[in-house]
Order: structure tokens, then C-alpha cells, then sequence
């Protein structure tokens, strides 16, 4: 038996084991503030047009752009410029509206492409619906080391077109950085780690406060208090008292999947969720109070009593949602 297994194409060999994380992952991006000495500037500027088809499931955006280069030394540029979070390669548009790079007064060489295409960015949702995002273009050098040509960002002519919109969002502004990509790799060619130069330009946009006030947090408010109007109610009327939070629960939560479906499966808690299970304790809560507190068969005085208790209990339940929603917002 031992010599069949030690046959020649039968040897059993040991398990691949997977790589740990910090084995797994490679490379890093560094800000650059000046450029190396003996690399040769590339100015890069961004001038997006219009940004649509914003889709948090899938974490892509459409970006209609342009984006220049100018330069003055040895090395071509254009044909080496790759947009590294563009997605679908089969469908974007990169064309170069130059049939051949201009000479500009001062010497220096120029093109500019007209791009447009999705573009990828893992969001982070955890604001959610109070959520901050950048939309990004990362340009990089796909062939010169990041020694021998570096990109410069073209702030005085880059910015945002005044058309340009992202509906359901307000429009913050734009950010720009370089950076140096150390890949942590030689990808394969052998000797050292390759890095390459790079820019970053991001569209900053926020959700309007008026999305999380009247289309999220508004209908959860009259739900809950409906369920908490169950304490009004004579505490004899046990069907009508257990009804009213037992619908409420189940609206609570068809509301609840209602904003879900549109947003990817995430393994943390957002903002919208906390604010949620404050509000399913609170209408529980409610569900326990009126089942336990029937003074059924008790005299006056007694069911007086538990609806006085009642009232005292729905100021503070409300209560408890106002300043738990305002704290989970104030340290979000």
C-alpha cells in the first residue's frame, strides 16, 4: 500500500494552505507631495462632465470626462495612462481628441481624451443615510516607474462642470492627490518591486438631510407611535392594546427592507439600522407592557392606576427614541 502511494503521479502532496492576510495582500498607495528629482512631470488635469447610474449594490458610477496631459520631456505619456477603477473594458469610450499631441507656446507638449465609462469604488455605508462619498478617478502610468515620470495635478484648470449632477445627492465639491502605487511586486518579472505614478480625482457628495428626515426617519416615527398609542387606550380594551404594536412591528419592518433592497449585503450595522432596533425595543416593550399590565377582573382604582403608568411610560419611551436617535447621530 505504501508503494502505490509513493508511485510516480500518485504521491500524495501536502494541502496548499491559503495565505494568511498579511501574507495575502500586497502593495500600497503613498501621497506624493514633490515628485522625484529624476523624474520627468506629467500634468494631469480632470474635468468630469456628467456623473449617472450611481449604484450602491454594485458600488459603480458612470463617469463622462476629460482628462489632459501635458509634459515636456522625452517619454509619451498618452499611450501609456491607464484609468485604473474603470470597469467593463469592453464598454468605455477613450478617445483622443488630438489627432496628435500639440506644441503649446511655452514648449511644453499637450492632449486631452474625452473618457467615459464605470468606474468602481467600494463605498462605505456604515452613515448610512447620513453617508459621506467620493466618487474617484485614478489615473496610473502603466509602463515608466514612478523614478522616472511622475504626475503633477493641473489645479488650475481641473474642476467640476456646472452641469454636472448626481441626482438624490448634493454636490460638495472636488478633491485631488498623486501617489506613488508600490505594487509589493515584481508581477512576475523578476528582480524588484515595481511602482508607478499615479492621481486620484474625487467628486465629494453627501445625501441631502431632508432624504434622512422625511423618507426614512419620519415614517418609522408614526409608526412607533402608533404602536405607543396602544398606552392611551383603556387598559381593559387587551385586543384593541396588543393590535396596535403588533402591526406596528410588522410595518417596522417591511420599512425597514424597503431601504435594504437598494443597498449591498454588508456584514456591519448602519446608522439606519441602529436607529431601527432602538425603535423595535421600544414597540417590544410596548407589546410586553399592555399583555402583562391587563387589570382584568381588577377593581377601578387598580386599572386607573395602570393607565396612569401607561402615560408616564409613553413620554419616556418617546423620549428614549429622540435621545437615542440624536446620540447614535451625534457619534456616528
Amino acid at each position: 500500500m505504501a508503494a502505490l502511494f509513493a508511485a510516480p503521479g500518485l504521491a500524495l502532496a501536502a494541502p496548499h494552505l491559503p495565505a494568511k492576510p498579511e501574507g495575502a495582500l500586497k502593495g500600497v498607495y503613498v501621497p506624493v507631495e514633490t515628485p522625484p528629482k529624476t523624474a520627468e512631470i506629467v500634468k494631469v488635469g480632470f474635468y468630469p462632465q456628467s456623473v449617472y447610474q450611481l449604484d450602491m449594490a454594485s458600488n459603480t458610477y458612470y463617469v463622462d470626462t476629460y482628462v489632459w496631459l501635458r509634459w515636456t520631456g522625452a517619454i509619451d505619456p498618452t499611450g501609456t495612462i491607464e484609468f485604473t477603477n474603470m470597469g467593463d473594458e469592453w464598454g468605455k469610450q477613450q478617445e483622443a481628441i488630438l489627432p496628435e499631441p500639440e506644441t503649446l507656446k511655452d514648449g511644453s507638449k499637450y492632449q486631452i481624451f474625452r473618457i467615459e465609462g464605470r468606474f468602481v469604488q467600494p463605498f462605505s455605508l456604515a452613515d448610512y443615510p447620513l453617508d459621506r462619498q467620493h466618487l474617484s478617478i485614478l489615473v496610473e502610468d502603466t509602463t515608466n516607474s514612478s523614478d522616472a515620470l511622475a504626475y503633477v495635478i493641473d489645479r488650475a484648470d481641473s474642476g467640476m462642470g456646472r452641469t454636472l449632477q448626481v441626482p438624490g445627492w448634493k454636490l460638495n465639491g472636488w478633491t485631488a492627490e498623486t501617489f506613488r502605487h508600490d505594487y509589493g511586486s515584481a508581477l512576475g518579472e523578476g528582480g524588484a518591486a515595481t511602482a508607478y505614478s499615479g492621481a486620484r480625482f474625487s467628486i465629494d457628495i453627501t445625501r441631502p438631510l431632508s432624504f434622512f428626515y422625511w423618507k426614512l426617519l419620519l415614517p418609522l416615527f408614526i409608526v412607533l407611535v402608533a404602536a405607543l398609542s396602544a398606552l392611551m387606550i383603556g387598559p381593559l380594551e387587551l385586543e384593541v392594546r396588543t393590535a396596535l404594536p403588533a402591526g406596528a412591528l410588522l410595518t417596522a419592518v417591511f420599512l425597514q427592507k424597503s431601504y435594504s433592497d437598494g443597498l449591498p449585503d454588508l456584514g456591519y450595522l448602519i446608522l439606519m439600522d441602529k436607529i431601527y432596533l432602538v425603535a423595535y425595543a421600544l414597540i417590544l416593550l410596548t407589546l410586553i407592557r399592555v399583555i402583562v399590565a391587563n387589570p382584568r377582573g381588577a377593581d377601578e382604582a387598580q386599572a386607573i392606576a395602570v393607565q396612569k403608568a401607561d402615560r408616564r411610560l409613553l413620554a419616556a419611551m418617546l423620549a428614549t427614541f429622540a435621545a437615542s436617535t440624536a446620540l447614535l447621530i451625534g457619534l456616528r
